[in-house]
Formats: C-alpha cells, sequence, structure tokens
C-alpha cells in the first residue's frame, strides 16, 4: 500500500492505494538474513528479493545393495606398507 505525504505539524497523509498486486502465494520474498525489500534514494522504485522455491528432487526409483562392500573396498583401495 501507499500514500500521499505531506510534511508539515501535523504531517497530511492521503488515501491508501494499492502499489503492487499479486497474490501472495506467488510471490514469497526472502526476509533472511536480510530485509525483504528496499527503496531507491529518489523514491521511485522498490527493490526485493524473491525467494525461490527449490525444485523437488526426483522420486526414488532402484535402490543398488552392494553385498560384502569391505572386501570390495580392500580390492580397490589395496593397503601398502611405508
Amino acid at each position: 500500500m501507499a500514500v500521499e505525504f505531506a510534511p508539515g505539524s501535523p504531517p497530511r497523509l492521503g488515501c491508501p492505494r494499492l502499489l503492487f498486486n499479486f497474490r501472495k502465494d506467488e510471490l514469497v520474498l526472502a526476509c533472511a538474513p536480510s530485509r525483504c525489500y528496499d527503496v531507491a534514494r529518489d523514491g521511485q522504485r522498490s527493490y526485493a528479493v524473491q525467494q525461490q522455491t527449490p525444485s523437488r528432487p526426483p522420486p526414488v526409483t532402484h535402490v543398488d545393495v552392494v553385498l560384502n562392500w569391505f572386501e570390495e573396498l580392500k580390492a580397490k583401495v589395496p593397503t601398502g606398507t611405508r
């Protein structure tokens, strides 16, 4: 939301108006470890950090079972003397 502002004593505030139009589930801001947004010095732009939704890993479709893996390890990495 945004409002018009005029300094004074007391300051004058306008009516709130919609600044951005988006669904909350479509735009998730990344607010950690820093602020989610900031406004440019000239007040003409705002910046936000959008959180990326991680993609789901593919489903597990098979499992490899290695029997006697220690024997296989000894065969592949022979122990030597110094």
